[in-house]
């Protein structure tokens, strides 16, 4: 967990946005900002890229503006093994809560974090701004069955 300002040796809880170098990542740290605030923890917003690729300055540039305005610490980080980049920083960081898209076409890495880290609370913003507690069925990769296990999205406030 990361050590914020305030009482010596007191940790404040961190909530991690994880996104990529897209501009629409900004509903993600919108959400993440609104999420933190509801829990009194700290937001940080990571992104993990491949060493060598293709890069969006314009759009990483915009996520770091963002991430300042929602008094967020922002850091990129470059691996040949995002998957388990990420899972050594949620290890090591143990986020209280972690916000991210939702998982791309074909994509398991986000299912994969969500199984091996049962106790986090991972959350996703649906491309209509809806913020969603993961629930068993998101980490299981199901089709969704019946009633939802967890209480409804929460509407993020239009900025």
């Amino acid at each position: 967990m990361i050590e914020t300002m305030g009482t010596p040796g007191v940790r404040r809880p961190v909530t991690m946005v994880l996104v990529t170098d897209q501009f629409h990542c900004r509903r993600l740290i919108m959400a993440g900002r609104q999420l933190a605030d509801r829990e009194g923890a700290s937001l940080e917003v990571v992104n993990v890229a491949a060493p060598g690729a293709e890069r969006n300055p314009q759009a990483i540039e915009y996520l770091f503006q963002t991430s300042r305005d929602n008094d967020a610490v922002m850091t990129i980080h470059y691996s040949d093994r995002p998957e388990r980049f990420l899972g050594e920083l949620i290890q090591e960081q143990r986020p209280a809560a972690v916000v991210t898209g939702l998982p791309g076409e074909g994509s398991t890495l986000l299912r994969r974090l969500w199984m091996r880290f049962e106790k986090v609370d991972f959350y996703v913003v649906e491309h209509g701004g809806d913020l969603r507690l993961v629930n068993i069925t998101d980490r299981a990769g199901l089709p969704a069955l019946g009633t939802p296990l967890l209480p409804p999205a929460l509407r993020l406030a239009e900025s």
